[in-house]
């Protein structure tokens, strides 16, 4: 499954991400969008392990209404698909 995941990162541009953050009514600049893609694409498999990390991290480089609604949708599809990921 993580090879699946790392196919899927390696070819997300941040035209995809802002139309799944836009989806989800989340607004990010292109700052934030590259700062996330960035952050995804060169920690994914450790992002999976210390999600304490990466959410501190996120929260201090996204807007803080973004931020609420990024953690919401990373841990619910992380609990969605937990049995896929470890």
């Amino acid at each position: 499954m993580k090879g699946l995941i790392k196919s899927y990162i390696d070819k997300l541009e941040i035209s995809k991400l802002n139309e799944f953050a836009s989806e989800n009514d989340i607004d990010l600049s292109n700052s934030e969008l590259e700062y996330l893609l960035n952050l995804v694409k060169n920690n994914f498999e450790d992002i999976l392990v210390n999600e304490d990390k990466y959410l501190n991290l996120v929260q201090k480089n996204i807007n803080p209404n973004a931020f609420i609604k990024v953690k919401e949708l990373y841990l619910y599809y992380k609990n969605r698909y937990k049995g896929y990921l470890f």
